[in-house]
Formats: C-alpha cells, structure tokens, sequence
C-alpha cells in the first residue's frame, strides 16, 4: 500500500491523465507561467529602484544611501517575491485541485456506472482510497514537480535557508493529502446525480480550511494550523511575532507551526481514513461513516483538541464563558457524531425484531442513536470538568461553573437527540435523500422559530427570549443561567419538558414504522 507507484488504480489514472503529449503541454505552460512571474517581480523592483533613484537625484542626501541600500538589496527582494509567488500559487492550487478531483472521484464512477466494476476487484479498501488519493489530481502533482527546481533556486537566492524550502513543501504536501482525503470523504456520501452539490461541497471545504487561518489570534490559535498559509508564514512574510497570542500552543507550550499543522493533518486525517476504510466498497444505502463506539471515541477525541490547543490571555477569562462557548461547540459535535451513527434501514428493522424477541439492546451497533448521543454528552461532560480543572488557574474560575455546565449540556443534548431521532425517522420513510431532506426541514423549523421570536420582540426582549427558550436551546446558553437563578428559567424548562414530549412523540412514531412489517407478517401468518 506504502508503495502507490505501483497501485494499480494510481497506475490508471497515471496513463490517462499523464500522457507524453500533455505532459509535455502541461510542462510548457507551467515553465511559461513561472517565467512570467518572474518578469513580472523584476519589473515590480526596478520600479521602485527607478524611484530611489529619481528621490536621489532629486533630493540627495539620506534620499542617496536609501537608493543604494534599494539597489543591493533588490535581487534578494526580487528572487523572494518570485518565491513567495511560487510557493503561494503551488499552495493555493495543488490543495484546491486535490479537493476538487477527489470530492468528484466516486460519485463520477457512480455516474458512469463502473463504480461496482471497481468495488469488486481484489483491490482492498486501502488500496483503492490510495490509488485515488495520489491518481485523481497527479496533473497538480506533476506541475508542482516541475515548478520544484526554480522554487529551491528563488529560495537560495532570497537567501533563505533549505530547512524554510522543506518545511514549506512538507506543509503544502500534507496539506494537500489531508484536503484529498477530505475530498473522497465528502464523494463517498454524495448520490451519482449530486455533481453540482459535489462541487459546491468541495468549494465550500476548501474556503473553510483556508478559512481557519482566522483562529490565530483566538482562544485556540492551533487551529489556525488547519490553513496550509499558516505553515508558509515564513516565507510569505506574515508577521506572526507582532501579535503574542498567535502562536500555536499545546497544553500551554509553544510549538512550530509546521509541526502543529503536520499533528492536526495526522489526527483528523486518521478519523477520516477510518470512515473511508469502514464504507468505501458498501452500497450507498448501507453506509455509515462510524461504529458507535468510535462515534463515542470521535467526540471525546474533538473536545480533547479544544482543550489542549487552548491558550489563556492576558486577561482573566471567565470560566462561564470558556464553559459555555465549549458546550455550543459539543452541540455541533453531537449533531455531527449523531448523522455519523444513522442506522440503515434494514439494519434497524432487524434490531427491532430482535429487541421484540429479547435479544437486542438499547446500547446495540445497530439500534436507535439516541443512547450513544447520551454517552457522548456524558463523556464531552467528564472531558470539561478535566479541561476546566486543569485551566483553572488561568480562569475565572467558581465550582458552580461545572453545575451549570451540566445543565446546559443537558439541555443541548435533549434538542440534538430531538434532531437526530427526527432525522432517523425520516430514513424510515420513503423520501429520496431522507437525510438531507431532513436537515432542510431542521432548517425550516429553526427559521420559523426565529420568525417567532422576532415577533414575540414586538412586546419586549423577555419575551423574545422566553420564546427562544421554548423553541431553542439558546436560551440554555445564557451565561446567567443558574439553577432558578432568573425569571426565564421556568420557560427554559418548559422548553426541556416541550422537547422531551417531542422526543416521546418520535420514538412512537418510529416504533410504528419499525412494527408494521412485523404486524403485517403476523395478520398473513394467521
């Protein structure tokens, strides 16, 4: 598998994306391309020589050595924008290419029908995760290769060291693997027809990586390891130095970001590379992207991340808030880890048929999600109080933080159970695209909750929060929320006991859907 030279799907696409005559066209225009950068750095520094020089012969005096500090230091500052150029482009573009080849590899083989051709050769799921990997954007690859001599030349000109040249390919490289990875992942849920929703998801992937560069100068400025920029700061000059709190931390000790990007790439990439292992050769009804217990494990491993990338600031953080903030992240999570453990259809209808006979569980692979949302939440709840206790004297911190921590993780664990069971029963029905139908509903019943609470504003903010009590678990991410400790607690309660019936309002009406057959079966037997 290590060897994907040899891999014979890498070997297909090889052959027919790298043909000798667009190689060599490919080739050209990457060398022709390169050359423009070039001349287009070099004509940008003598502009500002030619500048100088005028302000020198205009002006003399400190006009004259600023022109001859200008006109030593010119070929350096030209050979280091060419580099930043080069290394910028190749970044921006084999990351992008990756993701955009990738998040189309599958569901074009479903298009084309030859998906099954390949499920059933001798190929292992590694393999063929492999071969598509490195086979479906080897044109970026070859680019970048053939970019890689003027890239190492630009960089020992602008006097840069071979230690910045590594590191920088290393980040682009692992970078673009991790995108890929994320690609196949994203092609693997997508229907043969969902082309359009493919490009936008992988459009949409790749600006959120990008877009983690923001997290730099937060609570967790690790996370600004996910950009492949953060990584070239180096050489792409971005000063890191004059902000304090931008740098990566790792339980309080600064580390490279290079080597953080490298640790959040091998990590994530390993939940991923699990979820393509388990489901890459199942049908498309059958896939679920994680057993239960590694749902479970996945959760516990994202609220860990939080917890070790955080850095304290210079100001004394509310524990509440930091609480609060963490238990709105675990909402997502749970919501995430709950649409990763849908059971299919016929696995469920067999589950049900044992649990009437008294032999399934509740805590089955194959049962209702909603015990393991449960578990989840009470792990994500062990991993705050760890987190809180050993950030405690960097915080504001109060032992009540952790009773109204539970609270609040209680309540968001009510409306995400809610959801998902909402979602699973919509499996049980016969729409097509049940779970992304669902999610469209979710949508809808939050917009128009939100309507509500727009028009309830209309007699005042209490009772536009009262209403978003009721119908959301905003209301639970109150920082003043204690037990009782003000007057909307009772609508925040309502809320819980509202959603709670709903709960039980589902549960029966997936009871009914799963114990038809069985009725039917019955009635003909008798």
């Amino acid at each position: 598998m290590l060897k994907f030279w040899r891999n014979p799907e890498f070997v297909r696409h090889l052959r027919s994306e790298l043909r000798p005559a667009r190689a060599i066209t490919l080739a050209v225009v990457v060398l022709f391309v390169c050359a423009m950068i070039g001349l287009a750095c070099w004509s940008q520094r003598q502009r500002v020589l030619a500048n100088a020089e005028y302000n020198a012969q205009r002006y003399g005096g400190l006009w004259v050595e600023q022109a001859e500090r200008i006109r030593q230091d010119t070929p350096r500052q030209m050979w280091l924008q060419i580099c930043q150029w080069l290394f910028g482009s190749q970044c921006v573009l084999l990351a992008f290419w990756s993701t955009f080849m990738c998040a189309q590899s599958i569901w074009r083989e479903r298009d084309r029908k030859t998906w099954d051709f390949q499920r059933t050769t001798s190929l292992t799921p590694a393999e063929l995760a492999v071969g598509k990997l490195f086979g479906e954007p080897v044109l970026a690859y070859f680019a970048v290769l053939c970019v890689l001599p003027i890239t190492l030349w630009a960089t020992l000109a602008a006097k840069l060291t071979v230690w910045n040249f590594l590191s920088g390919y290393i980040c682009v490289l692992a970078a673009s693997l991790f995108l890929g990875l994320c690609g196949l992942w994203l092609s693997i849920l997508l229907e043969s027809r969902s082309g359009g929703v493919g490009m936008i998801g992988a459009l949409g992937l790749y600006g959120v990586v990008l877009a983690t560069y923001g997290f730099a100068d937060s609570w967790f400025p690790g996370l600004a390891a996910f950009s492949p920029l953060s990584g070239l700061h180096k050489i792409l000059g971005i000063d890191f130095d004059s902000h304090p709190g931008a740098r990566p931390m790792l339980f309080g000790h600064c580390i490279p970001w290079s080597v953080m990007s490298l640790l959040l790439y091998g990590s994530f990439g390993a939940w991923i590379t699990v979820m393509l292992l388990r489901n890459l050769k199942r049908d498309f009804s059958e896939i679920r992207l994680l057993s239960r217990w590694q749902a479970v494990g996945c959760a516990a491993f994202l609220n860990f991340v939080f917890y070790a990338l955080f850095r304290p600031g210079t100001t004394l953080l509310k524990a509440d808030t930091l609480a609060t903030f963490m238990v709105g992240v675990n909402g997502f999570i749970l919501f995430a880890i709950g649409l990763a453990s849908l059971t299919p259809l016929e696995r469920l209808k067999v589950w049900w048929r044992g649990r009437i006979e008294g032999v399934g569980g509740i805590f089955s692979e194959d049962g209702l999600p909603w015990p393991w949302l449960v578990l989840s939440a009470v792990v994500a709840y062990a991993l705050m109080v760890w987190g809180l206790l050993a950030w405690r004297y960097g915080l504001d911190f109060h032992p009540g933080v952790l009773r109204t921590a539970a609270l609040q993780l209680l309540g968001i664990t009510v409306f995400v159970t809610r959801d998902i069971l909402f979602v699973q029963w919509c499996t049980l029905t016969r729409f097509r695209q049940p779970v992304l139908k669902a999610f469209l509903f979710l949508c809808l019943y939050y917009g128009s909750a939100l309507v509500i609470v727009g028009i309830c504003s209309i007699w005042g903010d209490p009772a536009a929060a009262n209403a978003m009590s009721l119908l959301t678990p905003a209301g639970m991410l109150d920082t003043r929320f204690e037990w009782g400790g003000f007057s909307s607690a009772i609508y925040v309660y309502s809320g819980l006991a509202l959603q709670a019936g709903v709960i039980g309002m589902i549960l029966l009406a997936i009871s009914h859907k799963l114990g038809r057959p069985t009725l039917v079966a019955a009635v003909s037997e008798g």
